[in-house]
């Protein structure tokens, strides 16, 4: 597989100069994990933004009152998760947990800090997609406690 054509068919990555795509490419660290591999616990910290290059990761979530566990969605190929680890080691709202096998890309949160030198319209592309994210975090939480509340 070649990386700079995957990154470059995403939308995210899609329309950067060769040296930030390259930059972005040393910064990931390229893995295979077998079926089952947890990526990242809920409540732990992540530790990494996860690009998924083959293969696909189901996200679940434990209902904390009565700890019930039920599937968020299914992510696939060129989608990514773990975004809020790059920015901080906030306890993580879902488990991330591979479906069959997968190989992923990671960036870890020091190899982010790092890209800004090389590569600032990368970081600053993650950055705005970090604040979706927790927009749409925030929006969920609301939507959850106003149902609770009535």
């Amino acid at each position: 597989m070649d990386i700079k054509t995957f990154l470059r068919n995403l939308p995210a990555f899609e329309s950067y100069t060769d040296s930030h795509t390259n930059a972005l490419i040393s910064a990931l660290q390229i893995e295979d994990c077998p079926d089952g591999f947890v990526f990242i616990h809920q409540g732990g910290i992540g530790g990494a933004m996860f690009i998924i290059l083959e293969g696909s990761v189901g996200v679940i979530r434990r209902d904390q009152p009565n700890q019930t566990e039920y599937d968020v969605r299914d992510l696939r190929e060129g989608e990514i998760f773990g975004l809020l680890s790059l920015v901080d080691d906030m306890p993580a709202a879902a488990t991330c947990v591979a479906h069959g096998k997968v190989k992923i890309a990671a960036l870890t949160q020091d190899a982010f800090k790092t890209l800004f030198d090389s590569a600032p319209p990368i970081c600053h592309q993650l950055q705005f997609m970090i604040a979706v994210q927790l927009a749409r975090d925030l929006s969920e939480q609301n939507e959850f406690l106003r149902k609770h509340m009535r």
